[in-house]
């Protein structure tokens, strides 16, 4: 899912206060791009390069189908509408938000299985709709995203999205051990440092997620099964 960010967010539980967007169908295929961050060389310039993170990226391609629910999903709203409300809620996403009577671009966390939770930035969305009712809504449509990962220093005074980015590196540090401990990679020396990254990505998918209550639970549970349909590609 994608979690749209209230400005006062501590966490990222939904459906209060953050607001979400479920895909209805799996997505066939999911790119993951990394750039590295080079200052350009100036002639007669000696000092050493600053060292800064890669610029990482996720591109993510999926479809929409309002006609295509379960009946005991349907509702009259999907019927009238089309895909537009879900269409609306992405374009949402992309849309500035006024935090302390500044105007500020929204932070979004991506939310792909439980060991990739990462704050992103909806940098492009393309749609491309494919069929429409006698109203000319659009029942099905194609939408392709772009999203650029934020670092910690990037998200301001977030407490929900710097949670999301501590938890995404400490992730990746621990998979980057697993490696290590399954081509057997170190020695004994390393075994406990190996072995306690492990054990912290046991428990990376509700890193830098608060617990959620029973309530918001059952709620986002309810709305995302009235909305959406997941199926294999």
């Amino acid at each position: 899912m994608l979690i749209l960010l209230a400005p006062n967010a501590e966490n990222i539980n939904v459906p209060t206060p953050n607001s979400y967007f479920s895909f209805q169908y799996n997505p066939e295929r999911l790119v993951h791009t990394f750039s590295q961050n080079t200052p350009p060389v100036q002639a007669g310039n000696s000092a050493p390069e600053v060292a800064s993170p890669p610029s990482e990226y996720f591109s993510v391609t999926f479809d929409l189908d309002s006609v295509d629910l379960d009946p005991p999903n349907q509702s009259q709203t999907a019927t009238d509408l089309g895909v537009h409300p879900a269409l609306a809620m992405l374009e949402l996403m992309m849309q500035p938000q006024t935090v302390n009577n500044q105007t500020v671009l929204p932070i979004v966390v991506f939310k792909w299985g439980a060991k990739r939770v990462v704050a992103v930035r909806v940098v492009s969305m393309s749609v491309e709709e494919k069929t429409f009712d006698q109203t000319l809504n659009p029942t099905r449509a194609t939408v392709a995203l772009t999203l650029r990962v934020l670092n910690a220093s990037e998200v301001g005074a977030s407490t929900g999205a710097r949670g999301v980015c501590v938890s995404h590196q400490n992730t990746r540090v621990a998979l980057a051990d697993a490696y290590k401990l399954q081509t057997g990679q170190g020695g004994p020396s390393g075994t406990a440092g190996t072995v306690g990254s492990a054990a912290a990505l046991g428990g990376s998918s509700t890193a830098g997620t608060a617990p959620v209550n029973p309530a918001s639970a059952a709620a986002a549970t309810s709305v995302g099964t009235t909305k959406t349909v997941i199926k294999k590609a």
